[in-house]
């Protein structure tokens, strides 16, 4: 394990806090084969889904993490919990991304792949971009074995100051088989629709004067005279 690991777990842990008011799972916990590689995909509608996804699998799932960035180069300290680069201008260092995750899958069975199959981040109301069913089908074919696992993300804003961050999951599969798109679009809709009920809090964040704090005792100062 890397030595800077715990700083930089705490140093995104803090930023959700601070971030959101709370982080929590829609729906039934995650059933994932042990000791069985997994392919997390999910949608990209918020800055902060890769903290959000390395808190589902480093803290709920215990599981190794690793996640390919493109901005990698400007934030090299990621790579202490699983980050690895994936420029877009260079073919060659995605490739050697590409081998170290396969290696990373047969050696530690129980690693995440954290894989955002629409590309680029957008805002929500676009929806679920059109996936690259090449990509994933090479994907499959390169990666040892393993199963696909669909993850909505939704920020919902609950009444509160700060939106909740909302992450649940889908049926795992075996393959890629062009249907990945229909499942992610399946479970984001169940995601957003979901309300506090169906919820599972993972992680407090930072309250808002109006919850932290009472003042009624100024009533008598500002209160209008009759």
């Amino acid at each position: 394990m890397n030595l800077l690991a715990p700083v930089v777990e705490g140093m995104i842990v803090r930023t959700l806090r601070r971030v959101f008011r709370r982080v929590c799972w829609v729906g039934a916990a995650p059933a994932l084969p042990p000791q069985t590689p997994v392919v997390l995909y999910a949608n990209h509608h918020n800055f902060f889904d890769g903290y959000l996804t390395g808190l589902l699998v480093r803290r709920v799932l215990r599981r190794p993490f690793l996640v390919w960035m493109e901005d990698w180069d400007r934030f090299p300290f990621f790579g202490a919990v699983g980050a690895l680069p994936f420029p877009p201008d260079d073919a060659a260092r995605r490739a050697a991304t590409l081998r170290h995750t396969v290696r990373r899958f047969r050696a530690a069975p129980e690693t995440t792949l954290v894989y955002f199959p629409e590309g680029r981040l957008h805002r929500a109301e676009e929806g679920i971009l059109p996936f690259d069913a090449d990509a994933l089908a090479r994907l499959d074919r390169l990666l040892p074995d393993k199963v696909w696992w669909p993850v909505g993300l939704y920020a919902a804003w609950w009444n509160d100051a700060l939106p909740t961050a909302l992450l649940g999951g889908g049926a795992p599969h075996t393959r890629a088989t062009g249907e990945e798109q229909a499942r992610l679009e399946s479970v984001w809709q169940a995601v957003r629709t979901a309300g506090p009920d169906a919820t599972q809090t993972l992680c407090e964040g930072r309250r808002s004067p109006h919850e932290a704090r009472n003042l009624s005792f100024l009533r008598r100062f500002f209160a209008p005279r009759s």
